[in-house]
């Protein structure tokens, strides 16, 4: 039972409301504002949304009707009524749905009984669809297992007893297609250091996380197979348990795929060792399990004169708090937040926040969630105590920066489902927006000399939000000089968490480029792009859109965060400028592929990836009722 335990825990809340209450989400909650919830009904959905979320729900509906003509042709099932979607305008509102927990971790959740979607809008449209389209595959799950009858699943589930990479790897694997760069990284790792999982390992021990192996198998399944066997077997599951239907579609038991995959990881990973490096070779490490004890090193926030370094860790604990340590030798020297039980610090923002120091190295300025809300906390650290905690009139917020006089924050604000940058006094006075529209922007960091923000957004040539197609984050300056925005040149992959020189003319950021998330540098005098890091695993944090690095300015010193070991440690690099590499272009070698086929050949006939398509949006009516 235990496997279906965790199996509810991620997938479902199993409270359930009357169909004639469906309007009225979260009242048993604690409730800080009040969602009058209206419905969109398309041909699959009724999509449920407040007023202020009315233009990014339309967008959201669209995107789940392109979703569900390829997802029931892949799995080969239709619904035979409209499944609902409840959206939420922030992470903080989601917080307050009454149909299952949520922590900050919970990106979205699909709820067994009803075959309910809910999940808040994350500021990107490229990461809320992927996150959708996630749930969406879980709701096709349940549906199938069902067999189409809305509140059987929870029986069959139990009958079938799934394990969790069999349900997310498959909803992974459907959402973003083949092994992506975050993937990749986890597979790394664990073929150099910690080996392969197990069958046993695979279902039960969390460290190898279903999301990430799971995800990985299904690529593998897929590519060997065809996109068309996940139907198969997903259908073959609900009849003949999950080792019948492997046996029965495959004509493989579970133990004989999982050697062939293991295989084929080793034979496309472990021959690129010779190419790359472990952060060790070029970087000190400074926070590590044996050094600073957990597994979580993350957002790391070094102080603009290099002697300190603030980051969320999990720690000896359960729960992600804020430490403080010294950034020469790694030594914690003390904890300044205690999320777990305060009032006052309910949720760090730990997936896709980080802090900023003052430029005297006094204050730290970080987001904690509160009473329904995320706060802007500025924290004096010497006196180690809240020197002022501001309630900004949004939906949310995310990575503040200082400005270089001290005088005011930049951040990432969430409001009606979009996100967009604004500026606001350390006082907590004079907000002010400096962005307006549909694009991501996320991660703004102040220039040391005070002219601009430079920000992760995806704005760019290939982004049409009309046609809900969305080029890859890319960096751009935001100038005050004009009140323009300028793209930088050459953003190719997916970059993010930029951070200045101390010069103000490069730019330090993380790029998936190659094929693995290194260290890139942009130099906006010569406009060439070019690589700081080239390790093995990855320079992340838990999400692709986590920051992973910070550069203490004064000092010069650089620090990231490295997947090893299973673990996310914290390195650090001085004069990290004295790493570049001849300028990167499009026709730099790449030698990590997503493909973990070398020998296999696909049998005729076989598909290519129907996640990687784009489909043609189905015509529906949306109509707001």
């Amino acid at each position: 039972m235990r496997r279906l335990v965790l199996t509810a825990l991620l997938l479902s809340g199993l409270l359930s409301i009357d169909r004639a209450e469906a309007q009225y989400f979260g009242r048993n909650q604690v409730q800080y504002r009040h969602l009058p919830f209206r419905i969109i009904e398309t041909e699959h959905f009724d999509v449920y949304y407040y007023e202020r979320e009315r233009e990014a729900a339309l967008d959201a509906a669209r995107m789940a009707e392109r979703a569900y003509v390829r997802l029931s042709r892949t799995l080969s099932h239709r619904y035979r009524e409209r499944q609902p979607i409840i959206l939420f305008a922030s992470h903080a509102e989601f917080r307050q749905n009454n149909v299952g927990p949520v922590d900050e971790a919970t990106g979205g959740f699909t709820e067994w009984y009803r075959h309910r979607i809910l999940l808040p809008f994350t500021g990107s449209y490229a990461d809320f669809q992927h996150v959708l389209e996630h749930e969406l595959v879980h709701q096709f799950q349940m549906d199938i297992f069902a067999r189409g009858r809305v509140g059987a699943g929870i029986q069959r589930l139990m009958e079938v007893n799934p394990p969790l990479w069999f349900m997310e790897g498959m909803a992974e694997y459907l959402s973003s297609g083949p092994i992506t760069p975050q993937t990749a990284v986890w597979l790394r790792d664990a073929a150099l250091d910690r080996g392969l999982p197990s069958l046993d390992e695979l279902t039960w021990d969390p460290s190898y996380t279903p999301y990430r192996f799971g995800h990985a198998l299904w690529s593998y399944i897929a590519e060997r197979w065809g996109d068309e066997t996940i139907g198969e077997l997903l259908q073959a599951a609900g009849v003949s348990g999950i080792n019948g239907a492997f046996r029965r579609v495959l004509g493989l038991d579970l133990e004989d795929l999982l050697a062939d995959w293991h295989d084929a990881i080793q034979r496309t990973y472990l021959p690129q060792l010779a190419d790359l490096e472990q952060a060790r070779h070029f970087a000190r490490p400074l926070l590590t399990r044996a050094r600073s004890s957990g597994r979580l090193h993350i957002a790391p926030s070094i102080s603009p004169d290099g002697s300190q370094i603030a980051y969320l860790s999990e720690g000896s604990s359960f729960f992600i708090d804020l430490y403080l340590a010294d950034a020469v030798s790694g030594r914690v020297t003390r904890r300044l937040i205690k999320s777990a039980f305060s009032a006052d610090f309910e949720s760090l923002r730990f997936l896709n926040s980080v802090g900023s120091w003052s430029p005297d190295g006094r204050y730290f300025a970080f987001v904690a969630h509160r009473s329904g809300r995320d706060d802007l906390v500025i924290f004096d650290v010497p006196a180690n105590r809240v020197a002022n905690r501001i309630r900004v009139p949004l939906d949310g917020l995310t990575t503040p920066s200082w400005s270089p006089e001290g005088t005011h924050l930049a951040f990432t604000g969430y409001d009606a489902g979009f996100s967009d940058l604004f500026v606001i006094g350390a006082d907590g006075e004079d907000l002010t927006r400096l962005t307006f529209d549909r694009f991501a922007d996320l991660h703004p960091v102040w220039a040391p000399d005070g002219s601009s923000l430079a920000f992760a957004t995806d704005r760019g040539p290939r982004t049409d939000l009309d046609l809900l197609r969305y080029d890859g984050l890319g960096i751009a300056l935001f100038h005050f000089d004009g009140h323009y925005i300028e793209l930088l040149e050459g953003m190719h992959g997916t970059n993010i968490n930029p951070q200045w020189a101390p010069d103000s003319r490069s730019l330090a950021f993380v790029s998936d480029r190659s094929g693995i998330p290194n260290v890139f540098l942009y130099d906006l005098d010569e406009q060439t792009t070019h690589q700081l890091t080239d390790v093995f695993t990855g320079v992340v944090g838990v999400t692709p859109l986590s920051p992973a690095i910070s550069w203490a300015t004064q000092a010069d010193r650089l620090v990231f965060s490295y997947f090893e070991g299973g673990a996310f440690n914290v390195y650090s690099v001085d004069d990290p400028r004295g790493l570049r590499e001849e300028p990167w272009s499009p026709d730099t070698p790449r030698p990590i592929v997503a493909s973990l086929l070398t020998d296999y050949v696909r049998s005729p006939g076989a598909p290519h990836s129907t996640a990687a398509r784009r489909e043609r949006y189905a015509r529906y009516r949306a109509e707001a009722r």
